[in-house]
C-alpha cells in the first residue's frame, strides 16, 4: 500500500483532530457569511448607489428646466415618493407631491435627520448652493428580488466550494486511513502475514496500524515455527526409525542366524556375537541419547551449578583423553589459561557436552586436534578446533539440529548418533552459555564455547 502524498506532518490524537475539524468547520461557516454579508454590501453598493447619482443628477436638471412636476412624472417617480428643492438655510423654496409646503424651514437638525435616512436621498449640484431632496421609499427604491437571489446563490456556491475542500481534507486525515486498515485486514485475515499495513495518520490510528502490522508478523512467525516444528517432528521421526532401523535388523539378522545354523563355528558364532553386541550397544545409545535430549527440551533435565576452576577441571578431563588421542596418532594442542577461571558449571554435564564436541572433532578431523581455554574480559571462552574436513556452509545453520550429518548415507560409519551436538548445545545453554560454529575457519572446524565466569 503507498502511502498517500497529502499527510499530516506531525500525527496528533483524535479528539484533538475531531476538534480542530470542528472549530475549522465553525470558522468556515462564519467566514462564509461574513464574506457573503460583504459581497452583498459590495453588490448594492455597486449597483444602486451609482445609479442614483445619475439619477438624481438627471432629476435636478429635469426640475429646472421642466419644473418640479415635470421632472417627477419624467422620471417615473412614484405615488407616495416626493421631490424639494430645500435653500442653504434649509427652507423649501419648491416642491411636488411633498407634505413640507413652500417656504417649510426644517431647522439644522431636523433637516440632518430627515436626509439621515435610507428612504431620502440629497443631490447638492456643483454649481449651486440649494439642495434637491427626494424621498423615495426603500420598498420602490431596491430590487429585493435580485438582492436576495444574489446573496443565496453567493452563499451557495461559496459553501459548496469550501464543503467539499473540508471534506476531502476530512477524508484524507479519518476515513482514507480507516479504508487501509480495512483492506490490510481482509488481506492479512486472507494470509498474507508478510503484509505490511502503511499510511501516516493520527496517532490513534497509528497505534492501531502498528500492532495490527505487530500481530500480523507474530501470527506469521508463529505459524512458519509450527510448520517447522512440524517438519522438523516428522524428519526427527525418520532419523529415528532409520537409525534404529539398522542395527534392530542386524541383531535380527544375525541372532536368527545364530539359531537357525546349529553346525557353525566357534569363530563364526563369535563373530555374529560380536556384531549383535556391537549394534545393541548402537541401538541403546541412540535411545538413551534420544532419552536424554528429551528430557532438556521439556526442561526435566536439571543440572546442579557449582563453583569450580574451570582451567584445571579441564587439564583434568583433557588428561583421560590422552590415550585415546594418542592410539588414534592424532596431533592435539592444549592451551589452558594457568589463572584460576572461577565458572558455575556441572562438572559432568558439561564433560558430557565437552565429549562430544570432541567426539565429532576426532571423527571428521585429519588427526589434528586443538583445545585451548582463555579468559576474555568476564567470560570464559573455550575453542576446539581441528584441520578435518570441515563444516560445508549449508550445514551451518542446523549443525546443532538432532540427526544432522554431513554422511548423507547416515550408515554410521562414525559411529555416532547424529545427537552429539545437539545435546551439548542444549547442556551449554543449560549453563547459560553459548556454542558457536566459526563460520570464518576456513581450515576445519572450529567451535566456540562460551560460559560467564563469576
Amino acid at each position: 500500500m503507498k502511502t498517500n502524498p497529502i499527510l499530516l506532518k506531525k500525527p496528533i490524537s483524535i479528539t484533538k483532530q475531531f476538534f480542530i475539524n470542528y472549530s475549522l468547520l465553525f470558522i468556515i461557516l462564519l467566514g462564509v457569511g461574513t464574506f457573503t454579508l460583504v459581497a452583498n454590501f459590495v453588490y448594492v453598493e455597486t449597483v444602486y448607489e451609482d445609479l442614483d447619482q445619475d439619477f438624481l443628477k438627471g432629476t435636478y436638471e429635469d426640475a429646472k428646466k421642466l419644473g418640479m412636476k415635470a421632472a417627477f412624472k419624467k422620471n417615473e417617480l412614484p405615488d407616495h415618493a416626493y421631490l424639494e428643492i430645500v435653500s442653504p438655510d434649509y427652507k423649501v423654496t419648491d416642491q411636488f407631491n411633498s407634505p413640507h409646503k413652500i417656504g417649510y424651514h426644517y431647522g439644522l437638525n431636523e433637516f440632518l435627520k430627515e436626509t439621515d435616512t435610507y428612504d431620502t436621498d440629497l443631490y447638492i449640484p456643483e454649481n449651486s448652493e440649494e439642495y434637491l431632496l427626494l424621498y423615495f421609499p426603500a420598498d420602490d427604491y431596491f430590487q429585493l428580488d435580485d438582492v436576495f437571489f444574489f446573496t443565496i446563490i453567493f452563499f451557495m456556491v461559496c459553501l459548496i466550494v469550501i464543503l467539499y475542500w473540508y471534506v476531502k481534507r476530512t477524508s484524507v486525515q479519518l476515513i482514507q486511513p480507516i479504508q487501509k486498515l480495512l483492506k490490510g485486514i481482509d488481506s492479512i485475515s486472507a494470509g498474507n502475514y508478510g503484509e505490511k499495513i502503511e499510511f501516516e495518520a493520527n496517532q490513534e490510528l497509528n497505534q492501531l496500524k502498528n500492532n495490527i502490522n505487530q500481530m500480523a508478523q507474530t501470527i506469521g512467525t508463529e505459524i512458519a515455527l509450527k510448520e517447522r516444528s512440524e517438519n522438523l517432528r516428522k524428519q526427527l521421526i525418520l532419523d529415528i526409525s532409520h537409525d534404529l532401523k539398522t542395527p534392530l535388523t542386524n541383531i535380527q539378522g544375525y541372532a536368527e542366524t545364530l539359531t537357525s545354523l546349529t553346525n557353525l563355528s566357534r569363530a563364526d558364532q563369535k563373530k555374529y556375537t560380536d556384531i549383535i553386541v556391537s549394534n545393541s550397544k548402537r541401538a541403546n545409545r541412540l535411545i538413551h541419547d534420544l532419552f536424554d535430549l528429551s528430557h532438556m527440551d521439556i526442561g526435566c533435565d536439571s543440572v546442579s551449578l557449582k563453583v569450580k576452576d574451570m582451567a584445571e577441571w579441564l587439564r583434568t578431563m583433557l588428561s583421560s583423553f590422552v590415550e585415546e588421542f594418542e592410539e588414534r596418532g592424532m596431533e592435539y594442542h592444549l592451551d589452558i589459561t594457568d589463572d584460576p577461571l572461577m565458572v558455575k558449571f556441572d562438572p559432568s554435564k558439561l564433560e558430557r557436552a565437552i565429549t562430544n564436541i570432541l567426539h565429532n572433532g576426532m571423527a571428521y578431523s585429519d588427526g589434528y586436534l586443538s583445545i585451548s581455554l582463555k579468559q576474555k574480559q568476564n567470560q570464559a571462552v573455550m575453542i576446539i578446533e581441528d584441520k578435518g574436513t570441515g563444516i560445508p556452509a549449508a550445514y551451518h545453520d542446523k549443525i546443532f539440529e538432532p540427526f544432522v550429518r554431513m554422511d548423507e548415507s547416515r550408515n554410521g560409519e562414525t559411529g555416532g548418533t547424529g545427537l552429539g551436538l545437539a545435546i551439548a548445545k542444549k547442556i551449554i545453554e543449560q549453563h547459560g552459555g553459548s556454542i558457536e560454529l566459526d563460520r570464518g575457519y576456513d581450515e576445519g572446524c572450529r567451535f566456540v564455547v562460551v560460559l560467564g565466569i563469576q
